[in-house]
């Protein structure tokens, strides 16, 4: 009712005029359930928007103030290039290989990877990062150090277009729509009839590329760090518990849904995995373990509902971890679907992207060896002319 008090004014007038019409004891009292009642829809107003606001237009903090496109960044050299989006605007994007003195990030991955060489990563020609919505290759820079000291070739872009033209994140529901028009703007530019792509994402660009592998059979590998199951799930973890989280839940969808367009329901990159290729492996990696916005139970339940004959789930090692232990053993699901699941342990965040390349070069390498299989969920992966 406050909210609607709020967006109705009608409702307030024929609320003062209930008032006026009874005797005074009782126009005193519910003078004041009405004052209180506006003062509630007034406080829930302004504390649903700070709530949504992030969920809306999310910023990372680090590179706030940056509006443009880096042109330079260490050890690394861009080719900058633009394509038409889904929504018809234009998407600034880059090409960035190994280029110059190397950076710290890139000598860190040089060494891990120096006793163990990774020989074959050549025939992946593009590997596609994204990690956030709204310095899209600026926070992703720092992944395509890493995979570019292994000599991957990496693409970046900005989810929200040339000049912020979307004003409201989808989570990638819409913005995974741009990941086609992507590819066939690399294509066109490499001259090559079937280039091969993987792709490398973490939080936002993690669900945003597990949405767009489900609908584009291009990219053959896929890496998803911290990926949350559902925005649903990942924005009611944020929200303080109590009997009023349900009616906030179903305020805050109601500001959503006005303003972007979307249901929180209508973001789930687990329903999405689900769906994806058999053939296509699958990294999921844990890096960011029990934060509000994505822990390890959604690198699970994401893990849990992928189809892919190769999968794979990683995540931080810790104290109750062996020291020499490489997995370590996980239950789920309960009675005769009670499965175990042997979790890949890191040591630490600098070294996980050296494990993800090494990962890369045996796994996804592998597929793009390996016949397709058929998969019946697939039946016709050919039909938009894509030459597989």
């Amino acid at each position: 009712m406050p909210y609607f008090a709020i967006a109705q004014p009608g409702w307030l007038w024929y609320s003062v005029r209930v008032i006026m019409r009874v005797g005074r004891t009782r126009r005193v009292l519910m003078s004041v359930a009405f004052v209180a009642a506006v003062w509630g829809g007034v406080s829930s107003w302004f504390y649903i928007n700070d709530l949504v606001q992030p969920v809306l237009q999310p910023v990372n903090q680090s590179y706030e103030g940056y509006t443009s496109v880096p042109r330079k960044s260490p050890g690394l050299r861009m080719e900058p290039f633009s394509f038409k989006g889904w929504d018809g605007g234009d998407v600034q994007a880059v090409i960035a290989v190994k280029d110059g003195e190397e950076s710290s990030r890139q000598l860190s991955v040089i060494g891990d990877l120096m006793n163990n060489p990774v020989e074959r990563l050549g025939q992946i020609d593009y590997v596609l990062v994204c990690v956030d919505w709204d310095h899209g290759i600026r926070s992703a820079l720092p992944v395509a150090e890493s995979l570019t000291a292994a000599g991957l070739t990496c693409v970046l872009w900005e989810p929200r277009g040339a000049d912020d033209r979307r004003p409201y994140c989808t989570h990638g529901l819409k913005e995974c729509r741009d990941v086609p028009l992507l590819l066939d703007a690399i294509a066109e530019r490499s001259g090559k009839a079937a280039p091969v792509f993987a792709a490398v994402g973490q939080g936002y660009g993690a669900s945003l590329l597990l949405q767009a592998a489900a609908i584009e059979p291009r990219i053959r590998g896929l890496v998803s760090i911290d990926a949350y199951a559902s925005l649903r799930q990942s924005v009611e973890r944020t929200m303080p518990e109590g009997l009023f989280r349900p009616v906030m839940m179903w305020l805050m969808d109601q500001r959503i849904s006005r303003t972007a367009g979307i249901e929180s329901f209508d973001v789930a990159p687990v329903e999405r995995a689900a769906s994806l290729d058999r053939n296509v492996p699958v990294l999921v990696v844990n890096l960011a373990q029990d934060s509000p916005v994505s822990n390890f139970k959604d690198a699970m339940t994401i893990y849990r509902r992928l189809s892919s004959d190769q999968r794979d789930v990683w995540t931080l090692r810790t104290q109750e971890d062996a020291a020499d232990a490489a997995h370590r053993e996980v239950a789920m699901g309960k009675g005769r679907n009670r499965v175990a699941v042997q979790v890949g342990l890191l040591n630490d965040e600098d070294s996980a992207m050296s494990s993800i390349v090494r990962w890369m070069d045996e796994c996804v390498v592998n597929a793009v060896q390996a016949p397709r299989v058929y998969d019946p969920a697939r039946p016709d992966l050919t039909a938009s002319g894509i030459k597989l």
